[in-house]
This record gives structure tokens, sequence and C-alpha cells, in this order.
């Protein structure tokens, strides 16, 4: 299943951090390292790396509202069902919640390498947000989205990658 970006709507509740106020890090506030490095200038128009880390919190990072539709979730979920069944009351309730990490590759399908290139979204971790918002029949979930290239995925997916 592939989308394009005009299906996923920013989430109207955009603010650049998902931490509580009292937990955010002061304006001014400088990072603690006093060691930086200096990234290659050309790192970004190398086609075959990630723009972003999975595991590194960008709170500057917008905050969509994706599609359920469309996100694939390629490993099976070990899920707490009373946290599922807390999470599903809690969101019934109003409560929001840290938005989940949906990783897009845009890629050609391994059946048609000369076709297009197509978006493919998927979720690897927020197991439970994930469920309870299934269960809901919630349309969308909040969710930052990392660009991964295709190779990297490839390494997760293993012959089960579509592309």
């Amino acid at each position: 299943m592939s989308t394009t970006m005009n299906e996923i709507i920013p989430s109207s509740s955009s603010s650049s951090s998902c931490l509580p106020e009292q937990l955010q890090p002061a304006k001014n506030e400088s990072s603690s390292s006093s060691t930086s490095l200096k990234l290659n200038d050309n790192i970004n128009e190398i086609e075959d790396k990630p723009k972003s880390s999975i595991f590194s919190r960008n709170e500057e990072s917008p905050i969509h509202n994706v599609p359920m539709k469309i996100i694939r979730r390629p490993l099976p979920s070990e899920l707490d069902e009373n946290k599922v069944l807390k999470f599903m009351k809690e969101m019934k309730d109003g409560d929001t919640f840290t938005p989940i990490e949906i990783i897009k590759v845009k890629s050609t399908l391994k059946s048609n390498p000369n076709g297009p290139k197509e978006n493919f979204y998927f979720s690897m971790g927020g197991c439970h947000r994930f469920e309870a918002t299934k269960r809901l029949n919630f349309e969308t979930i909040r969710a930052k989205i990392i660009e991964v290239p295709p190779s990297q995925m490839r390494i997760y997916l293993g012959a089960g990658s579509p592309f």
C-alpha cells in the first residue's frame, strides 16, 4: 500500500515538544557536551543515509496525523492486554499520547524495479499506542515521520521486504 504526502495531515496540536512543559529544557540552555563533531557538508546529498536517526529525539520534528490504513507493522507485537485497555480508556477520555515514530521509505517495488517509486510507512515501536488506536477504530495516529533509505530497512525486513 502506498500513499502520497497529501494523505498525511499535520497535527493541529503541533507543539515543538512532546514533553510536558516542566520537563522541557530551558530555551537558553546549551548542550552539556563540550565536544562537537564536524559533519560532512554533503551528507544529505548521499541518498543511502537516513535523514534522521530513529533513536534520536528531535523535539522540533513535526507531528502528523498519519492514517492507520497506510502503516505496516512487519514485526509481531508482544502486548500487555491491561496496558492496551488502559490506553484505550485514556484515549477515550481525550488524553494525548506521545507520538509514535513512523519510518518512511521511498522505493520501487522489487516486483517492478522499473516502476515508479512509492512511499511505504512502517511502525516498529509504539505497539500499545498503535493497538489501542486500532481497537478504537481511530482513522489516524499522532506520529513523527523519519525518512530512511530502502537499504537500511532491508536489513530489518529481510526477504519480506517489498523493495
